[in-house]
């Protein structure tokens, strides 16, 4: 996957384990969902990983597990090639 396809695919992992979030906040009881949602969270959190390790941080907090504060050495999401 090139960089535009895995962000997709991120904010698609997002957006279903956030769906499912607030499905389950009306069933709270549906083990099912739940299943759903942590098998969704934990694969959004593979793909970010992933991101993150090949075209640096998504996030800030993305920072906290690099040997250093590399947050401002990437283009900035208006800049071409920035994380926008």
């Amino acid at each position: 996957m090139d960089r535009n396809e895995l962000k997709l695919e991120i904010q698609r992992y997002c957006f279903a384990a956030h769906d499912m979030q607030l499905f389950l906040d009306t069933h709270p009881k549906d083990e099912k969902a739940f299943a759903l949602f942590v098998s969704l969270t934990k694969k959004a959190k593979e793909l970010k990983k992933e991101y993150v390790k090949k075209y640096g941080p998504l996030a800030v907090s993305d920072t906290a597990e690099s040997d250093c504060y590399d947050w401002i050495c990437d283009p900035w999401p208006w800049e071409k090639g920035g994380n926008a």
